[in-house]
């Protein structure tokens, strides 16, 4: 009677800690995670501490739990090594909404761990991270991928650096030609004053000089920006007769030593140290001795 007793009293007990604590980390995480989140992790707890009263009131009735704790053992084994990624993305999505490196509508880079994954989130679950990428499509990331890669969140800055290069001739005056490329950033009211836009020469191509343009933009306008600011210093570079300069290349043809059979034309050799051309010469042009 007294072991029925304490076996009904651990049960109900049990049974009011579970709904407690339940009530608990919804009231305390209510406003930390999202809903699913939120509830996934309040059922964990209610269901974990439910599972320890039961077990506990049969071991104060007097049954031999012997065998049901040695099954319960190899099949907790068995469901750990199952459900280890659950839980790993599990606890990773609750890093992540206390970390906040990143909140719904963000634009972002993960890289590191995955591949480079860029766009816009959507949504934060208990197990995944879902992303809109910028050509439309939607992606799944588990959270605890996500967790372990670097994320670059482009929302945290007021503004954002417009990067790209231009290819001059060699014949231009690179003094000339940056001074230009200034003038045409000075002219556009968006380019930020401070930080300072930069333009310097940077590589020795192959066919041109490479110069580098950097400036800043207001964040939200940053891809407009970067497509009118390319247009805009090509279209002056053109005007200032500065030339932007096609790829070239240099083919030398040796002429055939060779002497010719009646009726026939000399093939044309293998390139050597002879007459010099540019990338549209005809290769297969016969040269005469």
């Amino acid at each position: 009677m007294r072991r029925s007793l304490l076996t009904i009293i651990i049960i109900v007990a049990g049974f009011a800690i579970a709904h407690a604590v339940r009530l608990f980390t919804v009231k305390y995480f209510g406003n930390r995670l999202p809903p699913d989140t939120r509830k996934t992790v309040s059922r964990t707890f209610y269901y974990g501490i439910v599972a320890v009263a039961l077990l506990s009131a049969l071991g104060v009735s007097g049954l031999d739990l012997s065998g049901l704790f040695l099954a319960g053992g190899i099949a907790g084994i068995v469901i750990g090594f199952a459900m280890q990624s659950l839980f790993s993305n599990l606890i990773s999505g609750i890093f992540l909404h206390f970390d906040k490196p990143m909140k719904i509508g963000d634009p972002v880079l993960i890289t590191g761990k995955l591949p480079d994954v860029a766009g816009v989130v959507v949504e934060v679950t208990a197990l995944s991270t879902r992303m809109r990428m910028f050509d439309g499509t939607y992606v799944r990331l588990p959270n605890s991928d996500v967790f372990l890669s670097e994320i670059r969140n482009y929302s945290g800055a007021v503004a954002r650096r417009v990067e790209f290069a231009v290819g001059v001739s060699y014949d231009s005056d690179t003094q000339k030609v940056m001074q230009v490329i200034r003038q045409s950033l000075a002219d556009t009211p968006l380019v930020l004053v401070e930080p300072a836009p930069d333009v310097y020469v940077d590589t020795l191509a192959n066919s041109a000089v490479s110069i580098n343009v950097w400036c800043w933009v207001p964040f939200s306008l940053w891809f407009d920006m970067r497509k009118q600011l390319v247009e805009q210093v090509m279209n002056a570079l053109t005007k200032n007769g500065i030339e932007i300069p096609l790829p070239q290349h240099v083919v030398y043809l040796k002429k055939s030593t060779r002497r010719k059979k009646p009726g026939t034309q000399a093939a044309a050799e293998p390139p050597g140290p002879g007459a010099s051309s540019s990338s549209g010469v005809n290769l297969e042009e016969m040269v005469e001795d």
